[in-house]
């Protein structure tokens, strides 16, 4: 039999190990009095407890205590409704996620990295990922730039929410309409029609292209929507839509099926990357269409609008990139010292329409603005082709707000991974992020994590982007 000494080291490591267990499972404040742990022990939340709890919209902070990758022990704010998702999609708790580290040996190549976390609360169950990190540049090329946020979408978005028909203005090209020269439209006229299972129908008739939509999917006011997926979508199916609306004739003619998309290159006038101050023009399979790559100043219904960005804007900007070096290709700020505008957002294309090539350009319309401020409505909605772009949804206001009154807990995990084990993340949001919702064709929903309010603003602004799924 071990001696009385021995006896007291168990009782000591036994009750350690329960005080640790019963700590575990979200219990507060332990202490060390053996005789009060059976209450700690019936205070655990089990069963219809932890099932009501995820529909609460402030999550009670627990403590988990953790084992460094020096053997130490500290206590990290957690909730286990909160937990790190990794590459592979699997949740885990903070203590489910430091208990494989530790038998990793806190090697970070043996696991998959975490990508986000998951958040059951208030009855919302879905994973939020690290927000967008980038560099936003001007569309001048400038040396300006916006870090880590991005355009929720071009300043004028029509975003259709009825059925309608109209012909769209093309201004000096109308008398060449539907006559296949350079620099032509083919049409002018559009529509939005209701299906037979009653859906949009959203048709083209520039590139005869047809776009199917969910309805419901408009403006509304805040905290009324939720169907966020599918209002991704719909602003995805609305930029191709008006993008496709105001494509140009290349002049060019094409032996491939109606609808082929190919690539469009922007080159110099022999065909290689222009310098500084060299004209920059549309190729189409290494021939040069004689078309400067200005931007498409089409985007506008009315001809006396002079808010709309005029020819003489476009000639401006035109300049200015030339004499920045900008490449204009992909998203028009491309050179290695200016990075892409947004991952995910497209530049030129060309589609086949009637035996020709026409270029589907960027577009661009700033209403409501004077001067020479050009430095926003670069080409389509940057937010939402980057969200496309990773399979993902733009998170809505009703999953932003829950990250507000829970980021101390979602503070607690991202620490945790940066200084326990250096997975270098972004840090627990503070400013602005936008949501998905929109309010009106200028207008987006924001949530500012600063204060937990709900905002609109013109959606030209530079927020923080957030992608998310459903699990």
């Amino acid at each position: 039999m071990g001696t009385t000494a021995d006896k007291l080291n168990k009782l000591k490591e036994s009750k350690a190990a329960i005080k640790a267990a019963i700590e575990a499972k979200g219990v507060e404040n332990v202490g060390e009095i053996l005789s009060e742990y059976p209450a700690k022990i019936a205070a655990i939340p089990t069963g219809d407890e932890y099932a009501f709890e995820s529909q609460m919209l402030i999550l009670p902070v627990r403590s988990t205590a953790i084992t460094t990758k020096e053997g130490k022990t500290a206590a990290v704010a957690t909730n286990d409704h909160i937990k790190i998702v990794d590459a592979d999609l699997k949740h885990y708790t903070v203590k489910e996620w430091n208990e494989r580290s530790v038998a990793n040996g806190f090697d970070n190549e043996l696991i998959a990295p975490p990508v986000g976390f998951s958040l059951e609360c208030n009855g919302i169950r879905t994973i939020l990922y690290w927000p967008w990190q980038g560099e936003y540049y001007a569309t001048s090329g400038s040396t300006s730039k916006s870090s880590n946020a991005m355009q929720h979408s071009v300043f004028e978005y029509d975003q259709m929410t009825g059925a309608r028909e109209g012909t769209d203005y093309h201004g000096t090209v109308d008398e060449n309409l539907g006559t296949h020269a350079a620099g032509s439209h083919f049409a002018a006229d559009w529509s939005v029609t209701v299906t037979e299972d009653d859906k949009f129908e959203l048709y083209c008739g520039n590139t005869k292209q047809r776009w199917i939509m969910e309805k419901n999917c408009g403006n509304v006011n805040a905290m009324i929507a939720d169907n966020y997926a599918e209002r991704l979508e719909a602003m995805y199916v609305q930029n191709e839509w008006l993008r496709h609306r105001f494509a140009i004739c290349s002049g060019i003619t094409s032996s491939e099926v109606e609808g082929t998309i190919t690539d469009v290159e922007i080159l110099n006038s022999v065909g290689v990357q222009a310098q500084v101050g060299e004209d920059m023009f549309f190729f189409i399979n290494g021939q040069n269409t004689g078309l400067k790559a200005m931007y498409n100043t089409n985007n506008r219904y009315s001809v006396n609008n002079a808010y709309y960005f005029t020819p003489d804007h476009a000639e401006w900007l035109y300049e200015q990139q030339k004499a920045n070096g900008v490449n204009m290709n992909d998203t028009g700020v491309n050179s290695a010292e200016r990075p892409l505008l947004s991952p995910g957002a497209k530049g030129a294309e060309a589609i086949t329409v009637d035996g020709y090539w026409y270029i589907i350009t960027p577009y661009i319309s700033r209403p409501g603005n004077s001067g020479t401020n050009y430095d926003w409505n670069m080409a389509d909605s940057h937010a939402v082709y980057y969200i496309k772009s990773l399979g993902k949804y733009m998170a809505g206001e009703k999953e932003l707000y829950p990250y507000w009154t829970n980021k101390n807990i979602i503070s607690g995990l991202i620490n945790y991974l940066n200084s326990y084990e250096k997975w270098d993340i972004p840090g627990v949001l503070g400013g602005n992020v936008w949501s998905c919702v929109r309010n009106g064709g200028g207008y987006g929903w924001y949530v500012g994590m600063g204060n937990g309010n709900l905002y609109t603003t013109n959606t030209n602004g530079t927020y923080s982007v957030v992608p998310a799924s459903a699990f």
